[in-house]
């Protein structure tokens, strides 16, 4: 008995190992194509052509985030693409989130017939500012409902384009990401549901109106063991499956998802912390 669970251990480990050199090599090979597919293109593309970029929804909620509340959405307003919307949730904050949000992008209430196209709970108003330059932003001030996924739901029934960030309050895009994550759905031939991306932690970072100016490796400990599995999940395991064109799954912390295909599942599961 003692030898069989030996060797069904080293044939459990020996078959783990085969499998994460094999993602390793396809996700080589994925970043390859990736570079030489994909980078000319981002460059210039879209900007030549705006009107074939897809209008782009971004919802991202917000509970309690007082302290970076104002630089997070003025980050995401300042993205670089030519048609979006930035939907902040405010999910029930007892902090001054919305009060800080009202001040800082001179917000209104609005009349507004929300649909409820997918459950959650219900939603109080709808703020959108007095000022052109911030004509991009919707707040949606709704009653707390215990999960990101509540909260995204109201942001998704609020979504007017085809596709949609599901995103944290606290994540820094870059600039051009927005016309990076799009280029898949351009360059397919069949319908994309959902495109992932790679998250990396900002621990040591230099940041600076919104967007990072220097990028540097964690130094706690916790915090490099969590960007080592970070490189390990993204670029090493979704990139590998990538190739095989089965990525499990789209992180919650930055995905692109089909708006349609969202609603017409019935959103995201309420009750769910995942």
């Amino acid at each position: 008995m003692v030898y069989f669970f030996t060797y069904l251990i080293y044939f459990y480990a020996t078959t783990l190992a085969i499998f994460y050199i094999a993602l390793l090599v396809m996700s080589y090979f994925k970043t390859i194509r990736y570079r030489y597919s994909y980078t000319k293109r981002d460059e210039h593309y879209l900007k030549n052509f705006p009107n074939e970029a897809p209008g782009i929804s971004i919802v991202a909620p917000a509970f309690n985030e007082e302290v970076i509340i104002s630089d997070s959405v003025n980050s995401l307003l300042n993205l670089d693409y030519p048609t979006f919307e930035v939907i902040i949730v405010n999910d029930g904050s007892k902090d001054k989130t919305l009060a800080i949000l009202i001040d800082e992008f001179e917000l209104e209430e609005v009349p507004y017939y929300y649909v409820y196209k997918v459950y959650c709970r219900p939603v109080h108003r709808i703020l959108r500012s007095k000022n052109p330059a911030y004509s991009k932003l919707i707040v949606v001030d709704k009653e707390n409902g215990g999960t990101k996924a509540d909260a995204m739901n109201a942001g998704v029934n609020m979504a007017q384009y085809a596709y949609f960030i599901n995103t944290d309050i606290d994540c820094i895009l870059a600039k051009d990401t927005l016309s990076k994550i799009i280029l898949p759905v351009l360059d397919s031939e069949q319908h994309v549901i959902a495109v992932g991306a790679t998250m990396r932690m900002v621990n040591s970072c230099s940041i600076d109106k919104g967007q990072i100016t220097h990028v540097r490796p964690p130094k706690g400990l916790i915090p490099l063991f969590q960007e080592t599995e970070y490189l390990r999940s993204y670029l090493v395991a979704k990139m590998g499956w990538s190739m095989l064109n089965a990525i499990p799954n789209v992180s919650g912390g930055f995905g692109l998802v089909d708006t349609q295909v969202v609603t017409s599942a019935g959103g995201f599961d309420s009750a769910s912390h995942a």
